[in-house]
């Protein structure tokens, strides 16, 4: 096997430039409301993407003279840290990073880790939107207590300066009364797997295009369990359904290619919970997808 730089060999041990991809890790799994693992994600997905060379499906080769991907490593939590505290710190990280860098790609992580990462996206001024791919709405006030749990990152998102109108939620399938109420008198936009299947993955593109039509940047949150569990057994909250992963895969580029994304979550993996690794096999194909569209961007300046 040949030895690469974790990326596919994309990220080399350099400092990071302005117009550069920067990845960030976030161990955590403190706010899962059932089945912990995605703690392990981070480094799980770094071991296995010194396998295989940054090429995307299409055969596109990510040359890395000219797509510079820095890696930052992770934000841990210390042991007994209140989570506050230690998003806190996930804020502060990803605020340097979204400064620095032309595009963050973090990796939970439960999908608590949302929660500060919009946060610190929202810190950084103007209008924005955000695109969930998620078998759950994640719009609790509070779930088993607590506010920061990852029931309820996008109810979090909207406290922090999110528009309702400019939060588009697609391939939902598992709900709460207290969310369906929220999305109807918010009229927040959500489209079933069920009717995405139906119509398509360019038609769910364009919905997300017509939401989002004069918004400036764009959030892209991906929760794994939005994929079939017979694509991604691997995660917390497995619900029967979902997308397959051709149909994951070119909705996630379709988004990347069609809307001003420049902050973007991969979250809700949990390897222990697939000892096939297929779950974090497709996590990786998305990862190297997301490279390949990034890479074709004009580069700014």
């Amino acid at each position: 096997m040949i030895a690469r730089h974790p990326w596919g060999g994309l990220s080399e041990p350099t400092g990071l430039a302005p117009g550069d991809m920067a990845v960030l890790g976030i161990p955590f799994d403190g706010g899962a409301c059932w089945r912990a693992g995605a703690a392990q994600a981070p480094r799980r997905l770094r071991e296995i993407s010194t396998t295989s060379p940054a090429i995307s499906e299409d055969g596109y080769v990510i040359d890395p003279e000219a797509f510079r991907l820095y890696d930052a490593g992770d934000v841990e939590p210390e042991p007994a840290e209140p989570r506050t505290e230690f998003f806190a710190r996930v804020e502060l990280t990803a605020r340097s990073l979204l400064q620095a860098s032309g595009f963050l790609f973090s990796i939970g992580g439960d999908h608590s880790v949302t929660i500060p990462l919009v946060q610190a996206f929202a810190g950084m001024g103007g209008p924005f939107g955000l695109v969930l791919l998620d078998a759950h709405p994640d719009l609790f006030n509070t779930y088993d207590g607590s506010e920061l749990s990852n029931a309820c990152p996008m109810r979090r998102a909207l406290d922090a300066g999110l528009r309702p109108e400019h939060l588009v939620i697609l391939g939902t399938r598992s709900y709460n009364p207290e969310e369906l109420a929220l999305m109807h008198a918010k009229r927040i936009c959500f489209l079933p797997a069920r009717d995405l299947d139906r119509q398509g993955v360019d038609a769910a593109v364009a919905l997300a295009r017509e939401r989002l039509a004069g918004i400036g940047r764009v959030y892209l949150s991906i929760d794994i369990d939005v994929a079939d569990p017979a694509c991604a057994p691997g995660t917390g909250t497995p619900v029967a359904g979902g997308l397959s992963s051709r149909q994951l895969l070119d909705l996630t580029r379709g988004l990347l290619e069609k809307l001003p994304v420049t902050a973007m979550d991969l979250v809700e993996v949990a390897p222990p919970l697939d000892p096939t690794d297929a779950t974090v096999f497709l996590a990786l194909q998305l990862a190297f997808e997301t490279f390949a569209v990034l890479a074709q961007r004009p580069r700014p300046g």
